[in-house]
């Protein structure tokens, strides 16, 4: 039985790659280190982050937005836009500002909007970002005060209202479509555990995600068709499973160490890892990723969308099935 759940899984999640492109004729990237496919990389002349990261990720492999793109018809259009594409994120962005790099109003103000005074109102447009925020929250007020919580919620807040703000500009340029997504939790990272910072690290984050609906209300209002992906759902169902369940369902068994090479690791291979280096994601998590993207701002046509309801109604009553049968 185990086979055949992981088989119907694999055939649902295949699935899941053909659906409806929507029609977009392009896509455009904005936002930190998840997303960045090189423009580190390219700007440090092709030196940092060194191997074992993979030609300017920050992961292992492609990072999640490469899979968006090729999924809905425009993989090329992923690459760094220091190298020719329309991916604008840079490892280590913040929201707002240019220390160390460009933040995300920046990206979006002073690399792309002097080429772009019209947007594409049929292109995607992906902005991510606030993680990196966060990560400076936790770091400064680390603990249960009221004082310290008070002041993660203001930069949680600030960070929200700068992705409000990144919107706001890219719908006065015609832009329709956006796919934003809340964060990870950032307490359950090797990085959050390394520091002892795990409570002030989930904190943050509930903080920032709890703002994503007021978020997307405001992207509405300014006439954008939203697009939410629910990152942090998705990779809490991978932590479960790996804990509870033995990665029957994902695959993934190791969600508290660097993987392979990075340093930290233990040795396990980043195939199974949730975690490439001791804050990003790996590959497989990564690509996981990408496709829950797909389903956030796809259509899926009649036919194939009961070939996936299928699909996971049959993984439904195998699940049922075993539960039963352990009873």
């Amino acid at each position: 039985m185990a086979l055949i759940h992981k088989l119907l899984l694999a055939a649902a999640l295949t699935t899941t790659t053909t659906l409806s492109a929507a029609g977009y004729s392009g896509i455009t990237i904005f936002g930190d280190s998840l997303s960045d496919t090189g423009n580190v990389y390219a700007a440090t002349g092709f030196t940092f982050p060194p191997p074992p990261y993979f030609f300017g990720r920050f992961s292992n492999g492609p990072v999640w937005v490469e899979t968006l793109a090729t999924g809905i018809g425009h993989g090329a259009q992923s690459t760094a836009s220091f190298l020719g594409g329309n991916n604008y994120a840079f490892g280590g962005a913040r929201m707002n500002g240019t220390s160390p790099v460009p933040g995300v109003l920046q990206q979006m103000g002073g690399l792309w909007a002097p080429s772009h005074p019209v947007a594409d109102p049929n292109a995607l447009y992906v902005v991510v970002g606030g993680g990196n925020d966060m990560r400076d929250a936790r770091s400064a007020f680390t603990t249960n005060s009221a004082a310290d919580q008070a002041a993660r919620q203001a930069a949680a807040e600030a960070a929200a209202n700068n992705l409000i703000a990144s919107l706001g500009f890219l719908a006065s340029r015609g832009a329709h479509e956006v796919l934003i997504s809340n964060l990870p939790d950032l307490g359950v990272t090797p990085e959050a555990a390394f520091l002892g910072l795990q409570y002030a690290s989930s904190d943050v984050t509930q903080r920032f995600n709890a703002l994503m609906g007021s978020v997307m209300a405001a992207g509405a209002s300014f006439g954008l068709d939203m697009h939410f992906l629910d990152m942090a759902g998705l990779l809490a169902t991978v932590f479960d499973d790996a804990l509870n369940h033995g990665g029957a369902q994902y695959g993934v068994t190791n969600v508290t160490t660097p993987c392979g090479a990075f340093a930290g690791s233990i040795g396990t291979s980043c195939d199974v890892s949730l975690f490439s280096d001791d804050l990003h994601p790996s590959a497989r998590a990564h690509r996981l990723i990408g496709l829950a993207a797909l389903d956030a701002v796809r259509v899926p046509e009649p036919e194939t969308l009961a070939m996936v309801t299928l699909g996971f109604l049959c993984l439904g009553l195998s699940s049922r099935r075993r539960r039963q049968s352990a009873h």
